[in-house]
C-alpha cells in the first residue's frame, strides 16, 4: 500500500478521525486508497472539518459520515450504513470497473458488499451476531482492534493504525479476488449444467459450484444428485450435494456397507475396480478412473437406504 499519514490538514486529500481505529476507518482508507490518486491521509480530532480538496469519512458531520441524525439505513433493513458502507455505494463500482478484470461488475460489487461492508456496517452500528460455540470468536472487528495501542503504550497511533491497513489491505483483496473467481466459476458451472446426464454433473477441474447449483434457473440442475470432479490428490472424487445450499445433510447416499473402506476392500466389495475409499461419514468417495466415478455415482443414486 502506498499511502501517506500528514499532520497538516492542508496537504490532506483524506481525512478520517484520529485516535482509536476500527474496522469502518481502517477499510475506508483501504478503499480511497485505491481510488484517490497519490492518497495523504490526516487522522483529524473529531469535529467540523474544513477541507474542500479532501474527502472526509468517519469524522467532522459530512456526508461520509454516519454519526449524524439523519444516518442512512440500508433499504428493507435495521442496519444503518458506516462510513465504509457509504463510500462504497459512491465508489465501490468504480473501483471495480476501473481495476478489476471481471466478467460481471455488477455482480461482484453486490457480492463484496454482501461478504464484507454490511458486516462492517452492523459492526461499526452496535450490531453484532449472537454466537454460541464453548470458546471465544475471533471476528474482524477485535482482529483489528488488536492493532490500537494497549492501555500502557506511548506510542503515535498513525503508526499503529498503518499497520492494520497492510493488514485490512490484504483481506479486502483476497476477498475481492476469491469472490470474482467465484463468478468465474459459476459461469463454467452453468455451462456444465447443460451437459448433465443420469443426475450427474462432472466438472473438468475443482471449482466453487454449489451456490450456483441451487441457484441455477436451468431446469438441469434440478436433476444433479451427485458432483464429480478430479481430486488433487489424482483420480477423481465423488460427492452427493445437499438437500438445500446451506444444509449439512446429503441428499443421496452411498451404501452404509462402504462407509469407511479403502482400497480393495471397498474395490471387492462395490465391484468397482479402482475404488478408492467412502469417508465414513458419506459426504466424499474417490476412485482412480472416471469411467469408475461415474460407476459409483450411479450406486449411491440408487441406494435406497
Amino acid at each position: 500500500m502506498t499511502i501517506k499519514i500528514t499532520k497538516n490538514i492542508n496537504e490532506a486529500n483524506l481525512i478520517t478521525h484520529d485516535n482509536k481505529f476500527h474496522p469502518d476507518d481502517v477499510f475506508s482508507t483501504v478503499l480511497m486508497s485505491k481510488i484517490v490518486e497519490n492518497p495523504i491521509l490526516y487522522r483529524a480530532p473529531v469535529g467540523h472539518i474544513n477541507n474542500p480538496n479532501a474527502i472526509i469519512y468517519d469524522v467532522g458531520f459530512g456526508r461520509f459520515d454516519h454519526h449524524t441524525k439523519d444516518a442512512k439505513y440500508r433499504p428493507n433493513s435495521k442496519i444503518k450504513y458506516c462510513s465504509f458502507g457509504l463510500l462504497w455505494e459512491e465508489y465501490g463500482l468504480e473501483y471495480i470497473q476501473k481495476n478489476i478484470n471481471t466478467p460481471d461488475a455488477q455482480k461482484l460489487f453486490h457480492a463484496i458488499e454482501e461478504k464484507l461492508i454490511k458486516q462492517i456496517d452492523g459492526i461499526d452500528n452496535g450490531l453484532f451476531p449472537e454466537i454460541k460455540a464453548e470458546y471465544e470468536l475471533l471476528d474482524l472487528d477485535q482482529i483489528i482492534d488488536s492493532y490500537n495501542p494497549t492501555w500502557d503504550e506511548e506510542v503515535d497511533t498513525d503508526i499503529n493504525f498503518l499497520r492494520a491497513l497492510n493488514i485490512a489491505e490484504q483481506i479486502f483483496d483476497n476477498i475481492v479476488h476469491k469472490l470474482n473467481s467465484t463468478i468465474k466459476a459459476n459461469i463454467i458451472v452453468e455451462e456444465k449444467i447443460s451437459e448433465v446426464k443420469d443426475n450427474i454433473l462432472i466438472l473438468d477441474k475443482y471449482m466453487p459450484y454449489n451456490d450456483c447449483i441451487f441457484t441455477s434457473k436451468n431446469p438441469k440442475a434440478k436433476e444433479i444428485k451427485v458432483i464429480i470432479l478430479p481430486s488433487n490428490r489424482g483420480g477423481y472424487n465423488i460427492k452427493p450435494i445437499t438437500i438445500s445450499k446451506d444444509s449439512k445433510e446429503l441428499l443421496i447416499n452411498f451404501p452404509l456397507i462402504y462407509r469407511g473402506l479403502h482400497d480393495q476392500e471397498l474395490a471387492e466389495i462395490s465391484g468397482i475396480k479402482t475404488a478408492k475409499f467412502v469417508h465414513a461419514s458419506g459426504f466424499l468417495a474417490s476412485t482412480e478412473t472416471l469411467e469408475d466415478a461415474i460407476k459409483l455415482a450411479k450406486q449411491a443414486i440408487n441406494n435406497k437406504e
